[in-house]
């Protein structure tokens, strides 16, 4: 066991002769490690922030280090000597890697961006766009191509010379993130990482509409608790958000997407409506809140003051009051009207993923990436309870319309329901077969839906713990029987049917 690091650590690299290790933290530091004595054997110090990738040139005598300071930095691996900092990216770096034959170095960017380093001046000799976060990047074993990924849903292949992109991979993407009712509760709000808004019949489980008009994945969508905006009051008002730093509302019915919202430059992880549908809150990974007038789309104040992405917002029930929850693990209570902070509940000790109020405002509700749901007294900031049971982090939390249920859902598979005033769980909901990110209380208070990785949203009874329906759309080879098939490989087939063909063999 290697131990020294005082936070998380992103990432480990072997020496090319495998006698050293590299690592990388949230510390902001590099160490190097002995491997057969587990001794560190230097400690490299000059990032600022946490330390995303660390990688070894061919001859191991090179490492270079990404960091969420936007900069590159490459060290002397006996010295411990910083010899350069490659500087260019606008955002946090998520990977890097030296092309075989050692002369290149390639980086990728949140700003999504690639860029192309000499290693020995340190010059950017290019810069290949993607149109969203570049995760990772890689060299064939040649030098002459780089592959990269991105959160555009898409794998690409580079012309190191020329900077051409000489082919683009595209998989199928359908994980559900998000899952809303509306008002009435007859229909139901789902969105994803296919880039769509989906539109479900509660009662049938058929698919009505589909709002397209998101250039990526949708991470949040949310109905007006008001029918119209306009003067056609009958109209259900869908607000939804994502991966393209926009934010939309629609006119369900039409499928029409009345207005687009800009602003914030980073991902949108939330949006709520207002209880009395005038005012829209957002929360972005550009670590602030937003609050918007729903019917102009002008934006009425931006709540600073988080140190990390803002993942969820959320109203109380008389508008005045917005609250929302962190990855630096606090929750910000606001006030509407003036922009000023009221008061910071702190006791998460990882981010906070999801809030809600209950219906009478007096009570806030919390789930977090330390596997807790905290519920919080509004007015004092004091934690009145702390629910334990998931065992991974919770990604959605719910209160139930009459305030005596909440409902957590989180990347273990399952929902889980909750007394609110005993903090007892009254029911564990198991069926899904994938980590799920969202869940929600129809208004009446007879329905639970739950969505996720699987692809699917289930309806439950929560009450009895009964599935009632899955709703899942169509992937791209529903139905295909493949029995008997010949010419395919095991790994084409099992392809085949994770996008929906079937087969008795």
């Amino acid at each position: 066991m290697l131990e020294g690091h005082t936070q998380k650590i992103w990432s480990i690299t072997f020496s090319p002769d495998e006698l050293t290790i590299a690592s990388g933290s949230e510390d902001q530091s590099v160490k190097i490690w002995d491997v057969s004595t587990g001794q560190c054997l230097n400690t490299l110090q000059g990032h600022t922030d946490r330390v995303s990738s660390v990688i070894f040139n061919p001859d191991g005598q090179i490492l270079a280090s990404c960091s969420n300071d936007q900069t590159v930095k490459i060290w002397n691996v006996c010295s411990g000597q910083c010899l350069k900092t490659l500087q260019g990216h606008t955002d946090h770096v998520y990977s890097v890697a030296f092309s075989p034959n050692g002369s290149t170095l390639a980086s990728s960017s949140s700003d999504c961006t690639i860029r192309i380093w000499n290693v020995s001046t340190g010059e950017c000799l290019n810069i290949f766009n993607h149109s969203n976060k570049v995760w990772s990047v890689v060299f064939s074993h040649d030098s002459k191509v780089l592959v990269s990924t991105s959160d555009d849903q898409t794998v690409r292949m580079w012309d190191i010379q020329t900077g051409q992109c000489i082919n683009t991979l595209r998989g199928y993407a359908n994980n559900q993130w998000s899952v809303a009712f509306s008002p009435c509760g007859q229909i139901l709000a789902s969105a994803g990482g296919d880039r769509i808004v989906k539109i479900w019949d509660v009662h049938t489980g058929h698919c009505l509409k589909i709002l397209r008009g998101h250039d990526n994945a949708v991470w949040s969508a949310a109905f007006s608790p008001v029918n119209g905006i306009s003067s056609d009051m009958q109209t259900p008002i869908l607000a939804t958000s994502g991966e393209d730093r926009s934010i939309k509302i629609w006119n369900v019915t039409s499928g029409q997407c009345i207005k687009t919202l800009h602003g914030h430059y980073k991902r949108i992880r939330s949006v709520r409506f207002s209880p009395d549908g005038q005012i829209l809150a957002s929360g972005s990974d550009d670590q602030t809140a937003r609050i918007w007038d729903a019917r102009t789309g002008r934006s009425l104040n931006i709540f600073r003051g988080h140190t990390a992405w803002v993942i969820s917002v959320a109203f109380s029930s008389d508008n005045r009051t917005l609250a929302s929850g962190s990855e630096d693990e606090t929750i910000k209570v606001w006030d509407v009207q003036t922009g000023r902070c009221l008061r910071t509940l702190q006791g998460h000790t990882n981010g906070v993923q999801s809030i809600a109020f209950t219906a009478d405002s007096q009570i806030l509700v919390s789930g977090s990436s330390d596997q807790t749901v905290k519920i919080w007294n509004i007015q004092t900031g004091q934690c009145l309870n702390t629910l334990q049971g998931h065992t991974n982090r919770i990604r959605s939390v719910a209160c139930s319309p009459d305030g005596r249920t909440l409902a957590s859902a989180g990347e273990d598979q399952t929902v889980r329901v909750w007394d609110r005033r005993t903090g007892k769980c009254l029911n564990v909901l198991e069926e899904h077969s994938n980590r799920l990110w969202s869940v929600t209380f129809s208004s009446n208070n007879q329905i639970l839906a739950s969505c996720g990785e699987d692809e699917t949203i289930k309806l439950w009874n929560f009450k009895t713990g009964q599935c009632l329906r899955t709703l899942r759309a169509a992937r791209p080879y529903e139905g295909m029987n493949i029995t008997g098939i010949t010419g395919l490989t095991e790994a084409q087939k099992s392809a085949l049917m994770d996008l929906g063909a079937v087969s008795s063999n």
